[in-house]
Formats: structure tokens, C-alpha cells, sequence
């Protein structure tokens, strides 16, 4: 990603003198006020929250500036680079979610505040690529932007925050860290983009996942699997040695043995075979 973006903004003039990166364009603009700066500043912000959403990460700087009505000088004073411009965007966005969050932490539905939290942060970052693409750096194993760190590591305090209430209240499973959920929000979000009618059923199935119910599938410790651990009970269903179809109700057979077989055809097969077999 910072190949690609080293080699986007040089394209783009990103280091240059302020008119450098749109060539042939206006001269240096003089400087403004300190109300005009924070309007202009503004301006950039949203043109850019807008590009970034429709474009992700390669939205083109001289766009941005474009859709802004600011020239070029503007964008640079404000933002040495389109990588601090995105991740103003982005500490933008979360910082709201931070807010929405620690507003639920008091709520008196821990399960249903953070399941809800979970389809918010979901259902806004699937139309927007550059919150997608945000939370795809953050997964694990991948190494996290230094820029706008604050806000992520707040937005990371108050999911631990929600998990925690939750499970705490039996709602959510008890073995699911905050980084599993982080994990599964950047991947939901990212298959949820352009499902149009079908959007919102992966986020449903992701919240029934981490639900705490009954019949919660336990992760298999590879370690007791490899090591000959203690075997689970088997399938209470008995199957047909032959088709693998469910035995008869009794499970007994003509000679008081157990059943192995679902009837007579799939009997006479095994003893077909094994003539075979024996000839």
C-alpha cells in the first residue's frame, strides 16, 4: 500500500511546491485568514470524505481539490500528503463511531447495544470504501497505520468495552476476543460492499455467530487432536456401512447384532463385494 501510494502521489505532485502537482495551473495562492483556513480546511475534508468513499485510497488528489473549489496550494498547506488527508478522513469517521459507542456502554442492553454497534460500524462501512480499506489494515497480521492511531486505539477500547458488557451478560460467547470481532467487521463490511437488496444478511449472520446460544460450535484444539486426545461422542445416527442412509429405528439385526446395514439390497451388496473380494 505505501509502494503504491509513494507512487501515486508522485504522479500527482505529492512534494512538490504547492501548484506543483497540477501543472500549468494557478500561481501559488497568498495567505488566507485564519476563518477563511478553516473553511477551506473544511472544504477539502468533505470533498475528500466523498471521493475516498466512492474511490477508496486511489481517489486522485487533483479530484479531490477539484470537487472542493480549492486550488492546489490549499490542499498541501493543510495536508502534506494524500495519505494525511485519508487518514484525517478516517480518524474523521471513527471518532464518530467512538462517540456512538461510548454512548451505548451505559445502555441497558448490553447485548443488544453491541450487537447493534456491530450492524452501525458494518452498515456504514460497506458503502464506503475508504473505511473498508481502513479497517482491512487493521486486521491481524497486517501492520497498523501509525497515522490517526488515537482514534483507532479508541475505537479498539470502547468494542472491548461493549464485548465485554455482553458477554458479561451472557449474550455474547464467552471465547470471542476483540480482535476476533475487529476481524470479523473488516471482512463482513468488505463482502457486504454492492450486495444492493442482499446487504445486511452476512452482518446477521456474523451477529448469530457470536451469539451465546445453546449449540455454540467449539473450536477444535488442534493440539488434544494431534495428541490423541479424549474422542467426542460419535454420531448418535447410525449410518448404512454401504449408501451411509440412517439404520433402521431398532439398530438391531436378524441375529440380535447391531445393524449395520439400512436393508436388504445394501446387505446383499457388502456380501457381493466381499465375494468378490474373497474370490
Amino acid at each position: 500500500m505505501a509502494a503504491r501510494e509513494a507512487a501515486h502521489g508522485a504522479a500527482e505532485g505529492e512534494g512538490l511546491p504547492p501548484g506543483g502537482a497540477f501543472a500549468g495551473g494557478p500561481p501559488p495562492e497568498g495567505p488566507p485568514s485564519r476563518a477563511d483556513a478553516r473553511r477551506n480546511r473544511a472544504r477539502v475534508l468533505a470533498a475528500a470524505r466523498a471521493s475516498f468513499a466512492a474511490e477508496g485510497g486511489m481517489a486522485p488528489l487533483g479530484a479531490i481539490a477539484e470537487r472542493a473549489g480549492v486550488g492546489a496550494g490549499t490542499v498541501y498547506r493543510h495536508f502534506p500528503s494524500k495519505e494525511d488527508l485519508f487518514e484525517a478522513v478516517i480518524a474523521d469517521s471513527v471518532d464518530g463511531f467512538v462517540a456512538e459507542g461510548r454512548a451505548l456502554a451505559v445502555a441497558e442492553d448490553p447485548g443488544a447495544a453491541f450487537f447493534g454497534f456491530l450492524e452501525r460500524v458494518v452498515g456504514e462501512a460497506s458503502l464506503n470504501r475508504a473505511l473498508c480499506e481502513a479497517f482491512a489494515r487493521e486486521a491481524p497480521g497486517r501492520a497498523p497505520d501509525a497515522a490517526a492511531a488515537g482514534a483507532r486505539r479508541e475505537f479498539g477500547e470502547v468494542l472491548s468495552a461493549l464485548l465485554r458488557r455482553a458477554q458479561e451478560a451472557g449474550a455474547v460467547r464467552a471465547d470471542v476476543a476483540a480482535a476476533d470481532v475487529q476481524a470479523l467487521v473488516a471482512g463482513c463490511a468488505a463482502m457486504e460492499q454492492g450486495r444492493g437488496p442482499g446487504s445486511g444478511v452476512l452482518t446477521a449472520v456474523m451477529c448469530d455467530g457470536l451469539r451465546a446460544e445453546q449449540a455454540v460450535t467449539k473450536v477444535r484444539n488442534e493440539i488434544e487432536d494431534v495428541g490423541g486426545g479424549a474422542a467426542g461422542p460419535r454420531d448418535e445416527i447410525g449410518r448404512c456401512e454401504m449408501c451411509g442412509g440412517p439404520l433402521p429405528g431398532d439398530r438391531t439385526g436378524r441375529a440380535g447384532r447391531p445393524a449395520r446395514f439400512c436393508g436388504a439390497a445394501c446387505r446383499q451388496k457388502a456380501h457381493r463385494r466381499r465375494t468378490r473380494t474373497s474370490g
